[in-house]
């Protein structure tokens, strides 16, 4: 299979992966008794959830792990759709895709291995740090992919080897992901851009002839 069918079917998983997260949010969690953004520093609430249900946040760091596949194969997808007409745009597009991966496996490995010790213990000054962790490093791995999609909308109008509206589109959600960090509903906003987003450019991907 070509890389970049390869990528496409890497861009559409993104989007599956990212209904997931929401699906996680907004149905699961409230019921574990986390129903915002602050209850996830909280080791009072945050501590009994996971004891109560350890299963759903494996789910959630194994997502972490899939992000940093996906992204890494879609970014390589899309060098080679464009590099012949924006190659340092799209070798830095891999750089970013490339830093956002070691970003978020990172994260998913760290919470898998060393959260089960601290919630077994529970550890609230280890959970707080802990917390504080994953949120730089996912906040990191949004910065950096937001940079490698930004700079891919600016080699698809170059280039025009995606739709243009396609390009305006990944100008808009990298973004997003750059600032994101700023704001917990940038970061729902830019889930859901994501959700329109990728299965969008997966399909362009996939209806590749070269």
């Amino acid at each position: 299979m070509k890389l970049q069918k390869v990528g496409g079917v890497a861009s559409i998983c993104t989007a599956a992966l990212l209904v997931i997260v929401l699906a996680i949010i907004f149905l699961v969690l409230p019921r574990l008794g986390i129903v915002g953004p602050g209850d996830w520093g909280d080791p009072a609430k945050s501590l009994d959830a996971w004891n109560a249900s350890p299963i759903t946040f494996l789910i959630f760091d194994l997502e972490f792990i899939l992000f940093s596949i996906v992204a890494l194969l879609l970014v390589l997808a899309l060098r080679e759709r464009m590099e012949a007409g924006a190659p340092n745009l799209m070798w830095m597009a891999v750089i970013g895709g490339s830093i956002a991966s070691a970003f978020w496996l990172t994260r998913g490995l760290v919470g898998i291995v060393g959260m089960p010790s601290i919630v077994t213990a529970k550890d609230a000054s280890a959970f707080r740090a802990a917390i504080a962790m994953f949120f730089g490093l996912e906040s990191g791995a949004d910065f950096a992919l937001g940079w490698a999609l930004l700079v891919t909308g600016c080699a698809a109008l170059r280039t025009r080897r995606l739709p243009r509206m396609l390009g305006y589109f990944s100008l808009l959600k990298g973004a997003v992901m750059i600032i994101d960090f700023a704001a917990q509903p940038l970061m729902l906003f830019g889930i859901v851009l994501g959700i329109i987003f990728y299965p969008w450019l997966g399909i362009v991907l996939l209806r590749s002839q070269d």
